[in-house]
C-alpha cells in the first residue's frame, strides 16, 4: 500500500511528545498502529496473528523467533564501552555457533521489506518484539526509535546451552544485567517457543525432523508463566531443564542462580508480567552511546494522508487523501459525531476555501492496532486551479452535536501541515518496469516543478535510495544515487515537467526517493504503487 505522496520542506523526526507531520517515525507508526482494518500495514503484523506455531512452516514459531532474534541482537552490548546492543549487527552474525538454527534469519527476511532510509533493521527487531509479546501476552513494551545499524559483527558471547553459570552471569553483566535480571529475561524470553532438533540433536531427542520442537513450556502459544511455575513444581518438560546431560541444562542452572528466589516472585502472573515488560523495555533500550533514542512513540491523535498531490492533464492540482482520526476510548471522540475539514492557504499564505471530508464507511471505515488502539478515517479529493499552489493546512474537528470545533495546527509547525506548491510528483507519468533476463528494473519518475523555483537557477534532481542486496544477508544495504532531472517536454503557465532514469535490482524495485530543487525539497516518496505499470502520457 502507498504510504503518502506528501510533499514537505522537511522530515521531522519527533523526539518529543508533540506528533509533527510528516515525521521519520510515520512508517512504524503504521506496522504498529495500523494492523487490521479499513487501512492496513500487516506486512509484519500478519505473521503473528496466531501467537502459535505453524507459520506455514513445520515448527515455526514467528513469536519466538522475533523476542529471540532481538536478545540475540541485544547481547552484544558492552554498557562499560558504550558498545553494542540492539544495533542490527546480528545480520553479520548468523555464522556464530552462538547464533545457531533459522529463526535470525527468518526474522531478518520477515523485516527486510521494511527497512529504508528512516526505519533501521534495528528499530525493526525492536518493533517485532513489542508486536510479538503484545499479540501473545497483552504486554505494553514501550518502542522507542532512532537506532542506527551496525556496518560489522559485535563481540561475541551470547551463552549457549553449554556455557557454565558464571560465564553467563558475567554476560549479562557486561550488557548492564544483575543477577536477578538475568533471571527474568531468560524466563520471559522462553516462555515462547523451543529448541529445534535439527539445530540442536544433543539436545532434542527423538528424530531429526523440523517438526520436531521440544517446547520450553505446555502453552507455547501464549505468555504466560507456565515456564517458571512448571519449573517450581517439577512437571516442566523444558529441554534445557531435564536433559540427561546436565552440561547442556542451561535454564536449570539460570533458573537455580539465586537459589530460587527470582523464579518463586516470577510464578505470580501479575509481578512475572510487569517485571517481564520491564526486562524487555530495558533490553531493547541497549544501544551504543552514540544512539538517542527517541521518546515512547506514541500514535498520533490527528494525522493526514495524501495520497495525490499532482497536476491534472488540464494543468490544474488535484488533491486527494485522508486523514486519520484517533477514536481509541480514552480519546474522548466519538466516530459518528465528528466531521473532518481541511483549512488551507494558497502558496502566498493566504486562506482559501475549506475542503470538506467524508467519512469513510468500507469495512467499518476505522483501523485498529498495538494495544486495540482505533482510528477512524476521514477522505478528501478537490481539484483547485494551479494558480492557487498549496502551501499547507490545517485541520478542523467539529462535533455536530455540541457545535464545539477544534483546529489544529500541527502542534504549532510553520505552515501547519505543509505541502511544497512547488514540485509534485506525477505518479501517473511514472512507473518502474522489471527485466528478468537482466535482474534489474528501470524507474521513470516524472513531476512537475513550478517556473518559481526554476528561477532559481537550481537543477532539479532526485536523490534514490538504492537497495543493494548484501551477500548471506537479507537486510539490504542502502546508497543514495543522485540523478539529474532532464525537461520531459511539456509545460503549463505555472509549472514545466522534469524527468529522471535509474536502473535497480529486483531487492530495490519498492525503494523510496527525494526531489530537489534546490532548497525546496520532496521528501520520502515512495516507488511501490509504481512496480508493474505503464508510464502514462504527458
Amino acid at each position: 500500500m502507498q504510504r503518502s505522496l506528501v510533499a514537505s520542506l522537511a522530515l521531522l523526526g519527533s523526539v518529543s511528545a508533540a506528533y509533527v507531520w510528516p515525521s521519520t517515525q510515520d512508517p512504524i507508526d503504521d506496522l504498529l498502529y495500523l494492523q487490521s482494518g479499513y487501512i492496513r500495514f500487516g506486512s509484519l503484523s500478519d505473521q503473528v496473528s496466531s501467537c502459535g506455531f505453524g507459520a506455514g512452516s513445520p515448527g515455526i514459531q514467528k513469536s519466538a523467533e522475533w523476542v529471540r532474534t532481538a536478545f540475540h541482537d541485544a547481547a552484544t552490548h558492552d554498557a562499560a564501552a558504550g558498545t553494542g546492543g540492539v544495533d542490527g549487527s546480528i545480520q553479520y552474525e548468523l555464522e556464530r555457533p552462538e547464533n545457531l538454527g533459522a529463526a535470525l534469519n527468518h526474522t531478518l527476511a520477515d523485516i527486510s521489506s521494511s527497512v529504508n532510509v528512516h526505519s533501521s533493521a534495528a528499530d525493526l527487531l525492536s518493533l517485532a518484539l513489542v508486536i510479538a509479546v503484545a499479540r501473545c501476552g497483552d504486554l505494553e513494551v514501550p518502542l522507542r526509535l532512532g537506532r542506527k545499524d551496525a556496518t560489522e559483527a559485535g563481540i561475541k558471547g551470547v551463552p549457549e546451552a553449554h556455557t557454565d553459570l558464571e560465564t553467563t552471569r558475567n554476560r549479562f553483566q557486561i550488557a548492564g544485567f544483575n543477577e536477578a535480571d538475568m533471571i527474568t529475561l531468560v524466563a520471559c524470553g522462553h516462555t515462547l517457543g523451543g529448541v529445534h532438533s535439527v539445530d540442536h540433536p544433543e539436545i532434542v531427542t527423538g528424530t531429526v525432523d523440523p517438526a520436531n520442537v521440544a517446547r520450553f513450556d505446555n502453552t507455547t502459544d501464549k505468555f504466560d508463566t507456565k515456564v517458571v511455575t512448571e519449573y517450581l513444581d517439577n512437571s516442566s518438560r523444558n529441554p534445557l531443564l531435564r536433559n540427561t546431560n546436565d552440561t547442556l541444562n542451561s535454564d536449570k542452572r539460570v533458573f537455580a542462580a539465586d537459589g530460587n528466589v527470582t523464579m518463586n516472585k516470577l510464578a505470580d502472573a501479575t509481578y512475572y508480567k510487569a517485571q517481564c515488560e520491564s526486562v524487555f523495555t530495558r533490553m531493547l533500550d541497549l544501544v551504543p552511546s552514540d544512539v538517542t533514542l527517541s521518546e515512547p512513540l506514541q500514535p498520533a491523535d490527528i494525522r493526514p494522508y495524501i495520497t495525490k498531490y499532482q497536476l491534472s492533464s488540464n494543468g490544474s492540482v488535484e488533491l486527494a487523501g485522508r486523514i486519520r482520526i484517533r477514536t481509541s476510548p480514552d480519546s474522548g471522540r466519538v466516530a459518528t459525531d465528528l466531521k473532518v475539514s481541511l483549512l488551507p492557504t494558497d502558496r502566498n499564505g493566504q486562506s482559501i476555501q475549506e475542503i470538506t471530508t467524508t467519512a469513510a464507511t468500507a469495512k467499518g471505515g476505522d483501523s485498529f492496532g498495538y494495544l486495540k488502539e482505533r482510528f477512524n478515517w476521514f477522505e478528501f479529493s478537490k481539484v483547485l486551479p494551479a494558480t492557487t499552489g498549496l502551501s499547507g493546512f490545517n485541520i478542523k474537528l467539529t462535533v455536530p452535536s455540541s457545535g464545539l470545533s477544534t483546529t489544529y495546527d500541527n502542534a504549532g509547525a510553520a505552515g501547519g501541515f505543509a505541502l511544497n506548491p512547488d514540485i509534485t510528483f506525477q505518479q501517473p507519468q511514472s512507473c518502474v518496469s522489471f527485466d528478468s533476463a537482466t535482474n534489474k528494473g528501470t524507474l521513470t519518475l516524472t513531476t512537475a516543478i513550478s517556473k518559481k523555483a526554476l528561477a532559481s537557477g537550481a537543477t532539479p534532481q532526485v536523490r534514490l535510495v538504492q537497495r543493494i542486496d548484501q551477500p548471506r544477508n537479507f537486510i539490504p544495504k542502502l546508497e543514495q544515487q543522485v540523478i539529474q532531472m532532464t525537461p520531459a517536454g511539456k509545460e503549463t503557465a505555472e509549472y514545466v515537467y522534469y524527468r529522471a532514469t535509474g536502473t535497480v535490482g529486483r531487492n530495490g524495485l519498492q525503494t523510496t526517493f527525494d526531489v530537489e530543487v534546490g532548497e525546496s525539497k520532496l521528501l520520502f516518496q515512495e516507488t511501490t504503487a509504481l512496480v508493474g505499470t505503464t508510464c502514462g502520457a504527458l
